[in-house]
């Protein structure tokens, strides 16, 4: 065999070795139950109150920590269906004549989630949407606001893209960031024993919206 021959063999070889990796290393397993977690950080979205100074205090709503957890099934590798958590702080800065306005505030909330995925090879793209149950709470200090709390709970709808790729033949990691829009019916505010609850004509939306963006990573089994 000539030396050309030689070489012409070796390149189909080599050639045929790499696409028959290449279709050995997508062989990932996208049917079944797969379980998520999401770790990262949380912002606010404005909506009947702004995350920027208002009349009343001045200051503006930080990022701050957030992370969900998703169980789902995927029936086939395009789709899957599960149950969301997510919990989101809000880092309220505000500030009045007298201190801190806000300390510890956070919003939980629980969804019903279908995603749609396009598979390439080992990567997915997936867009998700689900509604759900939310609660967002922002706690005052003591005597500087009207109220020691404010909060309200209700429908929430969530839209999430995101993108991951498969490590293994199960555990994947990647990014995703999870919208969540409130639509609750009333925001409340509590001052000791006492409560009032009053309606928005905004959309009957709650203080703010959420966003919670972070390192994603699960496996399917």
């Amino acid at each position: 065999m000539t030396p050309a021959r030689l070489a012409l063999c070796a390149l189909a070889a080599t050639f045929t070795f790499s696409v028959a990796s290449a279709v050995h290393a997508a062989d990932v397993k996208r049917r079944g139950g797969q379980a998520e977690m999401m770790v990262g950080g949380s912002m606010c979205i404005p909506s009947r109150a702004g995350c920027k100074s208002t009349d009343e205090i001045v200051g503006r709503t930080l990022p701050s920590f957030g992370m969900g957890f998703t169980l789902g099934f995927r029936p086939i590798r395009a789709l899957m269906i599960g149950a969301a958590y997510n919990v989101g702080f809000f880092n309220a800065d505000y500030q009045t004549a007298a201190s801190d306005a806000y300390r510890a505030s956070y919003q939980n909330s629980f969804f019903a989630v279908i995603r749609g995925i396009l598979p390439i090879w080992r990567i997915d793209l997936g867009l998700e949407i689900g509604p759900g149950f939310s609660r967002q709470v922002f706690n005052s200090r003591g005597g500087v606001l009207p109220y020691d709390r404010q909060y309200s709970q209700g429908f929430a709808l969530k839209t999430a893209p995101s993108i991951d790729f498969f490590v293994t033949q199960r555990f994947f990691i990647g990014g995703k960031v999870d919208f969540i829009w409130n639509f609750h019916r009333e925001v409340c505010t509590r001052e000791g024993g006492s409560r009032a609850c009053f309606k928005k004509d905004d959309n009957d939306q709650a203080s703010v919206h959420q966003m919670i963006v972070g390192f994603h990573l699960g496996t399917t089994f």
